[in-house]
């Protein structure tokens, strides 16, 4: 019989997919660059209080699966979210989990 052992980061990251990116929980889907994702919205409460003065003037911050991305995306590029054209702002990167700060794209 093989006894496996998880460490902190397994726990962590399964509890990620079966709670966090659960959507009877705090995730919602939607589509990105024309690819359905699961995220987790942060509220504009949040937003608000984020000690990140890049995040807080973001028009819209989410979290997201790394996963989903073929590399990390980059700030400055441009990112279709539900269909409307954002740049990016920032992104952050950890254990797996990104979050993303956009600004709505004017020409």
């Amino acid at each position: 019989m093989m006894i496996m052992n998880k460490t902190f980061k397994d726990f962590l990251l399964q509890d990620v997919n079966n709670v966090f990116l659960n959507e009877n929980e705090f995730a919602e889907t939607v589509i990105i660059n024309k690819n359905t994702m699961k995220i987790v919205r942060d509220s504009d409460e949040m937003v608000q209080f984020n000690t990140d003065k890049k995040l807080a003037s973001c028009d819209v911050v989410f979290h997201v699966e790394s996963s989903y991305f073929r590399g990390i995306p980059q700030p400055e590029r441009i990112m279709e979210f539900e269909g409307k054209e954002y740049r990016i702002k920032v992104v952050r990167n950890n254990l797996g989990m990104l979050t993303i700060g956009l600004m709505r794209y004017t020409e």
